[in-house]
């Protein structure tokens, strides 16, 4: 509260408790137009499980809409989390996506590693604009559909073990 953050930064304000009078820096909600999480299963009702270490589940709860990539289809009854995973009710998700894979190239816990090699791409190719347009033709313009994009990355898939 005494820093120069508040100096800086005219989104923070300070408000009062009422209950025990101490005063809080607090900033306005972010809300998002529309939020895309990934999961590893969800249901056609829009039930879905996704990685409990990351904030899916509030980001979605969040956002205005949101769209849930996920690498499985399954029976509502079976939109049950394992370990380190948690549960995001339909209420919160307006559209869900079947697409396996498309997490890549970061990681889908307990189904695919993040494929280190393509980041390690990635990165060299953000150094200049013309390195940075050739990866973004090559993966993103290039494939026609996301099936072309897993075959042209050599996407395995592999179960984690």
């Amino acid at each position: 509260m005494h820093s120069d953050l508040m100096k800086v930064r005219r989104d923070l304000k300070t408000v009062r408790d009422p209950y025990s009078g101490n005063e809080y820096v607090v900033v306005l909600p972010v809300i998002p137009d529309v939020a895309i999480i990934h999961a590893a299963k969800g249901s056609r009702n829009g039930e879905i499980t996704t990685d409990a270490t990351r904030n899916d589940r509030l980001l979605a709860m969040a956002a205005k809409k949101t769209i849930a990539v996920v690498e499985e289809l399954v029976e509502p009854e079976d939109v049950l989390p394992g370990r380190q995973e948690v549960f995001v009710a339909s209420v919160h998700i307006d559209a869900v996506v079947l697409a396996p894979g498309g997490a890549h190239p970061t990681a889908c816990q307990g189904i695919y590693e993040t494929d280190a090699a393509h980041i390690r791409e990635y990165i060299a190719a953000s150094k200049d604009e013309q390195g940075f347009r050739a990866y973004i033709e090559k993966y993103i313009f290039g494939p026609e559909d996301h099936n072309r994009y897993l075959e042209t990355v050599n996407f395995r898939g592999r179960k984690q073990s």
